[in-house]
């Protein structure tokens, strides 16, 4: 009895306007987003290659004169953060932020933003599965499932199917799985063709972890369709009437797919204030004038220069960036602050959880971030390995010489790479996410299951 529950639902389902509808929105957005994605991506990666390999050769000429030209003269190296190529799943915004750190072993300036873009077109977001899962799929899944209950109750077909002996959790459930069918149709056929374009033109790697991210994507986008189907079975149980059901399921989705996502990061800017950029400069300055007065005046400069104790250069910069990276973290703190205040709607897990399973948008830059203080520290690590006096004291004119003369090899000094994430890691990092859809799912069905028991025909 159950299979030709289904089986009706499923084909009231791919029968009507709205699948059609929904299929051929789907498909033109897959296919409009890869299209636009292949040739960005070939620009950003392109972009990528030329500005490490503009290091690269920063990083020899710097390595052809001495230990102190290498790692504090100044041009500072650049750092930059790798093109994702699972940014046609979620793109997280990453064009918006900054890509680049200037790093010696002394200090790490910024971040710094590198990237062909206008910052006029900050405000459009990218066609990516995000967008088309998130916003059309998610409506989608309302139009399906708002006259589910209510809709049947008033043309009379409700009344006659429980008249047979039909358990109503059995057509109730038969209701919810042809409906999650007949949504994962438009998803899984849009999904293979945007997939197999980006494929045939070579940007996406036959690499196991790509895949596996990807399927993990695919089985996360089947669950939040699942939430506002269930919503939307839920909705139908409460009202008499399909239009009032309809009424309030939009209103239900602009709440959740517009309102929320867009009002987190406004109460986060409110909750957690950051303190002014030119405060953490002068508690910086401070905090390296303090320093310097423990070694007594004169003879001292900002930044380390030959002569001048390794170990009294290096204890300033460390404090300096301590400082820094605290504010640092702070912005991180805001962020993170507005998504969990955003996560109160299941769009916003749904982005955010993406964005964890393929590593880009704040989680790629967070990583990112903690790579480049990782780098700083190898810096100067490699300083204190390759220095041949005493890091403690002065040095005379001829030690000074000695160090001007002193040849580094490029292969010793330490190179940077941004890696992306493992699944395991990826994983990981959506957990939480993945739980609370779940959650969300589990309550709604349980309030449609509840409600209908007692639902009046």
């Amino acid at each position: 009895m159950l299979r030709e529950i289904i089986w009706r639902e499923l084909l009231d389902h791919l029968q009507s306007l709205r699948f059609a509808l929904t299929l051929l929105l789907v498909i033109v957005l897959m296919l409009t987003g890869s299209v636009l994605y292949i040739h960005d991506y070939r620009q950003q990666v392109a972009d990528y290659r030329e500005n490490v390999s503009e290091n690269l050769e920063l990083l020899k000429k710097k390595a052809e004169k001495d230990l102190h030209e290498v790692v504090s003269d100044p041009p500072n190296l650049l750092i930059y953060r790798a093109p994702s190529p699972l940014g046609f799943i979620a793109e997280g915004h990453e064009k918006d932020l900054p890509n680049a750190f200037a790093v010696d072993a002394f200090e790490m300036v910024g971040p710094q933003t590198i990237l062909r873009r206008n910052y006029t077109l900050q405000r459009f977001d990218a066609l990516d599965w995000v967008f088309t899962v998130g916003v059309i799929l998610s409506f989608a899944a309302f139009a399906m499932t708002y006259d589910g209950i209510s809709g049947e109750a008033e043309t009379g077909t409700l009344r006659l199917c429980l008249s047979n002996s039909l358990p109503r959790a059995t057509l109730l459930f038969g209701k919810y799985i042809g409906t999650i069918v007949s949504l994962a149709i438009p998803l899984i056929i849009g999904i293979c063709m945007n997939t197999l374009i980006i494929s045939l033109f070579g940007v996406l790697p036959f690499e196991s972890t790509y895949w596996l991210q990807i399927g993990g994507v695919v089985l996360f986008s089947v669950l939040y369709i699942s939430v506002f189907a269930t919503l939307g079975m839920f909705i139908s149980c409460l009202t008499r009437s399909s239009s009032v059901s309809l009424v309030l399921l939009l209103l239900v989705w602009v709440c959740f797919a517009v309102f929320i996502p867009r009002t987190g990061g406004l109460l986060a800017s409110r909750l957690a204030e950051l303190p002014d950029e030119k405060t953490v400069a002068r508690q910086a300055s401070n905090t390296s004038h303090d320093i310097r007065k423990r070694y007594g005046e004169g003879r001292f400069s900002l930044h380390w220069s030959r002569g001048e104790p390794l170990t009294r250069s290096a204890r300033i910069a460390d404090a300096q960036q301590a400082i820094y990276n605290e504010y640092r973290q702070q912005q991180l703190h805001q962020v993170k602050l507005a998504q969990n205040i955003s996560r109160i709607s299941p769009t916003a897990i749904y982005q955010i959880g993406c964005e964890a399973l393929i590593g880009t948008g704040i989680t790629h830059y967070e990583r990112f971030f903690k790579k480049a203080i990782e780098y700083r520290r190898s810096l100067l690590q490699f300083t204190y390995e390759e220095y041949p006096f005493n890091p403690n004291v002065f040095l005379e004119d001829a030690e000074r010489q000695k160090l001007r003369e002193l040849k580094i090899s490029l292969d010793k000094i330490p190179k940077f790479g941004d890696t992306l994430s493992d699944f395991s890691t990826a994983f990981a990092e959506a957990s939480l996410d993945i739980l609370l859809l779940f959650l969300f799912d589990l309550v709604f069905f349980m309030g449609a299951f509840l409600v209908f028991m007692r639902y009046d025909v």
